[in-house]
C-alpha cells in the first residue's frame, strides 16, 4: 500500500514537472508545430510583390507578437502606395479621353449645321478614338485580374489543407473537415465559372456596347449592361448559397467537436485516478497553445489574400472612377455615344471588382466563421 502511494506521489510530481514544461516551452512547441503542419511554407505561394508588402506590414508568420504590431501608419503608407501606382494607368486613360471629348466638341461646334450624316461621321470618328483609348487598356485589366484569381486560387489551395491539420490538432476535427471540403470547392467552383463564363462574356459585351454606340437603331450597349446585371445577379446568388451553406455546416460540426473536446477532458479528469486533474489541465494548456497557433495561421491568411487582392481592385475602383468622369464630360458636351461607351466600359470594372470582392470575401467568411463558431 505505501509503495502505491509512493509511485502515485512520484506520478503526480512528474505530470506536474510535465505540465510546467509544457507551459514554459508553450513558444518552442508553437514553432515546431507551425513547421510540422507545414504553415512556414504558406509565404512562398505568394507571389513576389504581394511577400513585399507582407514585408511591409511587418507581419512576420512566426512571430505572433507582429501582428499587435500592425499599426494605421503602415497600412495607410502602404495603401497610399498602392493608389499611386495603380491610378497611373486610369489618369492617363482620363487625360486622352477628356482629349478625345474636347476635339469633338470643337468639330461639333465648328459644323455650323452642317448635314447629319457629317455629325454623325464626328461621332463616329469620336468613338472610335475614344474605344481605341479604352479597349487595350481594359482587355490589359481583365488579363490581370485573372491572373489574380489564378493567385488566390493557389494560395487557398496550399493555405486550407495547413489551416485544416492546425484544427484537428486543436480537437475540431469535424470543422477541419468542413472547412477543407467548403473552401477548395467554392474557389475551385468560382475560378471555373470566372474563367470558362464570366471573363468569355465580359469580352462580348465590350464588343457589343461599342458597337451599339456608333449604330443607330440597334440598342446593343444595353444588352451589354444586362450581361453586367446577369453577372452580378449570379455572384450575388453564389455568395448567399454559400455564405448559408457554410454557416450550417460549421455550427453542426462545432457542436460536435465541442461534446468531444469535453469528453476527453472529463474522461482524463473522471476517470485516471490521482493524475486526472493534471492531465487534463495539461490537455487544456496545449490545446491553447494549438488555439494560438490556428488563429495566427488564420489572420496571416486573411491578409495574404487581402494583399493578393488589393492592387488590381484599387486599379478597378480608380477605372471606375475615371470612367465616370469622362462619361460625366461627354454627357456635358452633348457627346452621347461616348457616354455611352464609357458606361459599358464601366459596367465591366464593376463587374471585375464584384469577382475580386467575392473571392476576398470567400476567405474572410470561411475563415471568420470558422473562428466565431470554434470560439477564438
Amino acid at each position: 500500500m505505501k509503495r502505491c502511494g509512493r509511485m502515485a506521489l512520484c506520478l503526480a510530481l512528474l505530470l506536474c514537472l510535465c505540465t510546467v514544461t509544457v507551459a514554459a516551452d508553450a513558444e518552442d512547441w508553437y514553432h515546431r508545430q507551425s513547421q510540422a503542419a507545414g504553415a512556414d511554407d504558406l509565404p512562398r505561394y505568394l507571389p513576389a510583390n504581394v511577400r513585399e508588402l507582407l514585408d511591409g506590414t511587418g507581419v512576420d508568420l512566426l512571430d505572433p507578437a507582429t501582428y499587435e504590431q500592425l499599426s494605421l501608419q503602415r497600412v495607410t503608407a502602404m495603401l497610399t502606395a498602392l493608389l499611386h501606382t495603380q491610378s497611373t494607368g486610369p489618369l492617363q486613360a482620363l487625360r486622352m479621353l477628356l482629349g478625345v471629348v474636347l476635339v469633338s466638341a470643337l468639330l461639333g461646334g465648328l459644323d455650323m449645321g452642317g448635314p447629319t450624316a457629317l455629325r454623325r461621321s464626328y461621332h463616329s470618328v469620336a468613338v472610335l478614338g475614344a474605344g481605341g483609348i479604352l479597349l487595350p487598356s481594359l482587355l490589359a485589366l481583365l488579363d490581370t485580374v485573372g491572373q489574380t484569381v489564378d493567385a488566390v486560387t493557389v494560395f487557398m489551395t496550399a493555405f486550407a489543407p495547413v489551416y485544416a491539420v492546425i484544427m484537428a490538432a486543436s480537437g475540431r476535427v469535424a470543422g477541419a473537415v468542413s472547412y477543407q471540403t467548403t473552401l477548395l470547392g467554392a474557389s475551385g467552383l468560382l475560378t471555373w465559372l470566372i474563367r470558362l463564363v464570366v471573363f468569355p462574356i465580359l469580352t462580348v459585351s465590350l464588343a457589343l456596347g461599342c458597337t451599339g454606340t456608333v449604330t443607330d437603331g440597334f440598342c446593343l450597349d444595353r444588352i451589354s449592361s444586362s450581361l453586367h446585371k446577369a453577372v452580378l445577379w449570379v455572384l450575388g446568388l453564389i455568395s448567399t448559397v454559400f455564405s448559408g451553406l457554410l454557416s450550417v455546416q460549421q455550427l453542426v460540426s462545432a457542436a460536435g467537436d465541442s461534446v468531444g473536446v469535453r469528453v476527453a477532458r472529463f474522461s482524463l479528469s473522471g476517470f485516471v485516478p490521482v493524475v486526472g486533474n493534471l492531465l487534463s489541465e495539461a490537455y487544456t494548456t496545449v490545446m491553447g497553445c494549438a488555439g494560438l497557433l490556428r488563429t495566427v495561421v488564420g489572420v496571416f491568411g486573411l491578409v495574404a489574400v487581402v494583399l493578393i487582392v488589393a492592387p488590381p481592385l484599387i486599379g478597378c475602383v480608380c477605372w471606375n472612377v475615371a470612367l465616370h468622369l469622362a462619361g460625366g464630360v461627354a454627357a456635358l458636351f452633348g457627346l452621347d455615344p461616348i457616354e455611352r461607351l464609357c458606361a459599358v466600359a464601366a459596367g465591366a470594372v464593376r463587374v471585375l471588382i464584384a469577382l475580386l470582392a467575392v473571392f476576398a470575401l470567400l476567405m474572410v467568411m470561411t475563415t471568420a466563421v470558422m473562428s466565431a463558431t470554434m470560439g477564438g
